[in-house]
């Protein structure tokens, strides 16, 4: 969800902004501090405490990232499907 706040404050910069873009920067943002939270709670459990696990998680995520604002740029739709696919 941050890697589409990125892409929608990056568009917001060069000058495109609307309503809809407002309301889903509100929802993105939303969504990215419901995931911090899921963070927090496996962090809670254990989830960070092995050092090859964060480094392992950390690189997916720094790929990840990039790769979704490269889809997202492209075509929106396409990212949404992939979390879409990623989500179920």
């Amino acid at each position: 969800y941050f890697a589409y706040l990125s892409v929608l404050h990056l568009r917001e910069t060069f000058g495109e902004r609307n309503d809809e873009m407002s309301e889903r920067m509100r929802t993105h943002y939303a969504e990215a501090d419901n995931e911090l939270h899921h963070l927090l709670i496996m962090e809670s459990l254990g989830g960070n405490s092995s050092a090859i696990d964060r480094t392992v998680a950390q690189t997916m995520a720094f790929f990840y990232y990039w790769y979704v604002i490269a889809i997202f740029s492209v075509s929106e739709p396409a990212a949404y499907h992939l979390s879409e696919l990623i989500e179920d």
